[in-house]
């Protein structure tokens, strides 16, 4: 224990570090009150999380411009991260790389990419590290397959046969059976039923509703919470802050967008979630 306390402090440190200046609430509220795209930018200026990555130049302008700088910071964090950790810990954080690019302001992720992180989890040699991973990648492999099929069926009325060309084809708490009887189910009732008996709810009321995403998020946050406080000398606390920051660029990115097109401060407030 004291080994690993020894060899992530640097690294677990600096990703708190960056954690800390990661935009607040009140921050964001003041965001949504601007009226320009000008405004915005000159905010991010003067914030320790963005500032550098401006370097004086005066050209930023405009909404797709800033848009590409605050995308390039979350790449600017990874590599200074990077840089800090030992063989394992970048063979780790390499697993992640494939979910911080973006293309027209939306992250993408290449086809086959949590198929192939999740086999290569399993090339790793210490057993703590699988077990953050397989955590980590696992949650979220469960809960988009979740929402794929969440969506098929509420919004497209796909059957199971469509809906399984775009699922990943792997498991981490979802058994078998309750991963094929999700993908059958005939309703979204019947599927919300059946959703309240796996694992992430055991028997709760399902989280799931027409706001998808918020479920989502609220899953990824709680699993980070719960890894981080486990396993506080680990990965977790480096991923949690890519995926802290991923959430921040997602409600910069919303918010520039609403301002643009003068979408009233209230209604840019709920997009965000605040």
């Amino acid at each position: 224990m004291a080994g690993e306390l020894l060899q992530y402090s640097g690294l677990v440190t600096k990703a708190k570090a960056m954690q800390g200046r990661l935009l607040k609430r009140e921050d964001f509220e003041r965001i949504t009150e601007f009226q320009t795209v000008a405004e915005t930018i000159n905010f991010l200026r003067e914030q320790e999380s963005y500032g550098k990555i401006y370097g004086g130049r005066e050209e930023i302008q405009h909404r797709g411009q800033v848009e590409a700088l605050i995308h390039n910071s979350i790449l600017e964090d990874y590599r200074k991260l990077y840089r800090f950790g030992n063989r394992e810990q970048k063979e780790a954080m390499e697993l992640y790389y494939g979910q911080l690019q973006y293309e027209d302001s939306v992250p993408k992720i290449e086809e086959g990419y949590f198929e192939k992180a999740w086999s290569r989890i399993e090339e790793f040699p210490g057993g703590r590290m699988k077990r953050v991973l397989r955590e980590i990648f696992g949650t979220q492999i469960d809960w988009l397959n979740i929402l794929w099929m969440y969506r098929g069926k509420m919004f497209y009325q796909e059957s199971p046969e469509e809906i399984s060309t775009i699922l990943i084809p792997a498991r981490y708490k979802l058994k078998k059976l309750q991963f094929q009887k999700l993908l059958e189910a005939e309703s979204i009732e019947e599927f919300q039923r059946l959703l309240a008996k796996t694992p992430y709810f055991q028997g709760m009321r399902p989280l799931v509703t027409v706001q998808d995403e918020v479920s989502y998020q609220r899953v990824m946050q709680r699993m980070y919470r719960r890894t981080c406080r486990k396993h506080p000398a680990s990965i977790a606390p480096v991923f949690y802050y890519f995926y802290q920051k991923e959430q921040e660029i997602e409600h910069l990115t919303t918010a520039l967008e609403g301002i643009r097109y003068q979408v009233p401060a209230k209604d840019i407030r709920e997009l965000i979630l605040l």
